[in-house]
């Protein structure tokens, strides 16, 4: 049992320290980056939960604390099967750590490397994985600036194994339109690099000029504009041209190609977006995702009947390990038709009628206001997650009781109001010190503080009272 429970689970939340060393135990350097190292490291309450920990250096970060919190920020808010999820941050006097999630499998760059490239079927299904990753990004109105191989990394070493863009070094939040001027400080690796950052004034489609590299890599072993010098390569990415004539694009498809001369396109205007691209007939040869029926069912049936409850099950759902969870990831994927990394309202409806369920738009409403812990009119992957396995009933005692460990902060034995308010604030939960206050009278809790007996009760039940 004490295995299955840590094979379950996924780290997140620290204690009130700043000290990383508290919780974590850090076994080796997994790579070393101009903005910081990136270590494996474990729970030390429990061993076998990995994570990746990227320590930033301060004095090495040219920005203003306010702008590296927002940027931070600003990843919590991602939530995609196809994105490492970032667990949690802890700040000191010198250095920024990110605790994100450990993928162990090989990167993108490496099965290049050792494969030289990828048949047409594979790549266009890898290729679909990173759009996917790259317009949740962007919907989200943030540019990466660095897309590249070597930041795609496979969660583990299996055959099926899913594919997550993990680094986020120099991603850039945008709060302007996201056009193509926004955008002036010059960085990103040479070789992906689109022709406008060279220029100094760039936006989003920045990344789609890198994702058609990235294309091109995959499908030759090859990239297109690489010189024996930077500045060669500049000019080269400049002029925009490329072979599609040698002996490795032999046997490519005229609509693989005609892809790839629509991403990698000088004038950024021109450039599909991720959206557009995903809609490319190239990408009618990968497989759809199964849908399980009895899975949108499941949104049916959920209910939350209290607040506490619903920001709670978010929690249990960040601490799940998705692998061993691929039929609810799947089924996310195929209702998302517009590729946005969210559910709508018309795409949930149009889920549950495929599935025979003819619901009305009160039912749908009810759904919505059950599923939507967020309350923005859309539900996140971690909420589709959350209510179906609880509508399930797939949580168990073991994970139930770690996650009332995680939420104990301060290793007091209950859960406080404070703890309550810095789980969520890890999660990009904004809450102030009144609303916590009000979620604990709406489950009934009669002190500040809720004991484990009393936790599980509100996970499973919403309220204290019998």
């Amino acid at each position: 049992m004490e295995e299955d429970r840590q094979s379950l689970l996924s780290p997140s939340f620290a204690p009130l320290h700043t000290d990383i060393g508290f919780k974590y135990r850090f076994l080796k350097t997994l790579c070393n980056g101009r903005y910081g190292t990136v270590r494996l490291a474990s729970l030390k309450t429990l061993p076998s939960v990995q994570v990746a920990i990227k320590t930033i250096c301060k004095a090495r970060v040219k920005v203003s604390p306010d702008c590296l919190n927002r940027e931070i920020q600003a990843l919590f808010q991602l939530d995609h099967p196809n994105i490492s999820r970032l667990f949690e941050v802890f700040d000191d006097h010198r250095n920024v750590h990110l605790v994100k999630e450990y993928c162990s499998g090989p990167s993108l760059f490496d099965c290049i490397i050792q494969r030289g490239s990828f048949s047409e079927p594979e790549a266009a299904r890898l290729l679909r994985k990173i759009l996917l990753a790259v317009n949740s990004l962007h919907n989200c109105n943030v540019c990466h600036r660095d897309l590249k191989p070597e930041h795609f990394m496979f969660e583990d070493s299996s055959p099926n194994a899913e594919l997550k863009l993990v680094d986020f070094g120099i991603s850039n939040k945008l709060f302007g339109r996201g056009d193509q001027s926004e955008i002036k400080t010059v960085v990103g690796s040479p070789d992906y690099m689109a022709p406008e950052v060279m220029w100094g004034g760039y936006g989003l489609m920045s990344d789609m000029w890198s994702v058609g590299v990235i294309m091109y890599a995959m499908l030759s072993g090859q990239l297109p504009f690489t010189a024996d010098t930077i500045s060669e390569t500049f000019d080269r990415a400049m002029n925009g041209s490329f072979n599609v004539s040698s002996e490795a694009w032999a046997k490519v498809s005229p609509a693989a190609v005609d892809l790839l001369r629509k991403l990698l396109v000088v004038e950024p205007k021109g450039r599909l977006s991720a959206d557009a691209a995903l809609r490319h007939e190239w990408f009618s040869q990968v497989p759809s995702q199964p849908v399980s029926l009895s899975l949108i069912d499941s949104l049916r049936n959920y209910r939350v009947k209290s607040r506490l409850q619903a920001e709670v099950h978010t929690i249990l759902a960040r601490l799940l390990n998705v692998s061993h969870f691929k039929d609810i990831k799947d089924t996310f994927m195929a209702l998302d038709k517009d590729h946005n990394g969210y559910l709508s309202t018309y795409e949930v409806s149009k889920g549950l009628l495929e599935a025979s369920y003819n619901v009305t738009a009160t039912e749908m409403a009810e759904i919505m206001l059950h599923v939507n812990f967020s309350e923005d009119g859309r539900i996140k992957f971690s909420e589709f997650l959350a209510a179906v396995m609880i509508a399930r009933s797939l949580l168990d005692d073991d994970v139930i009781w770690c996650a009332y460990a995680l939420l104990d902060v301060d290793n007091t034995g209950i859960v406080s109001e404070g703890n309550m308010k810095e789980a969520l604030r890890r999660v990009g939960r904004q809450v102030t010190d009144g609303e916590v206050h009000e979620m604990m009278r709406e489950v009934g809790a009669d002190e500040d503080v809720i004991d484990y007996k009393q936790f599980k009760k509100v996970v499973l039940q919403g309220r204290l009272e019998p």
